[in-house]
């Protein structure tokens, strides 16, 4: 058996899909449902974020658009990111603005199911949370 050695443009593109999987979830999304947003298959949304696959650069741009953070900024905090698992350097923790309608850890704000226009077999939701 054959192991690649993963190259720095490797481990920078895993951080970048490690960055969309946090943006992702910040705006209160999942996988699913961005892949669903953007058009792509969840499959190949997950292997961009997951980092088994080199990210497009329309794909970084679409989800950038759905979670409305700029797309240097998910790369300038992947790199942020890189350098602080890589333990080369001290990396900068760069704070996520808060989102006003999530509770915080001290409100009891009760959750409410919702209506989907999703039928229940073609939801994947909650497989990738």
């Amino acid at each position: 058996m054959v192991t690649r050695v993963k190259t720095l443009s490797d481990e920078f593109n895993a951080a970048v899909g490690r960055q969309l999987r946090a943006e992702i979830a910040a705006a209160g999304s999942s996988i699913a449902a961005m892949a669903r947003d953007i058009a792509i298959a969840r499959s190949a949304l997950d292997n961009y974020v997951t980092g088994k696959r080199a990210i497009p650069v329309p794909v970084l741009y679409a989800v950038c658009s759905q979670v409305q953070v700029a797309p240097h900024l998910v790369l300038a905090r992947a790199e942020e990111r890189l350098s602080a698992d890589s333990a080369q350097g001290s990396g900068v923790l760069t704070p996520f603005r808060r989102r006003t309608n999530v509770a915080g850890t001290d409100d009891t704000i009760p959750e409410v199911a919702f209506d989907s226009p999703v039928g229940h077999e073609r939801d994947t939701d909650d497989l990738y949370q």
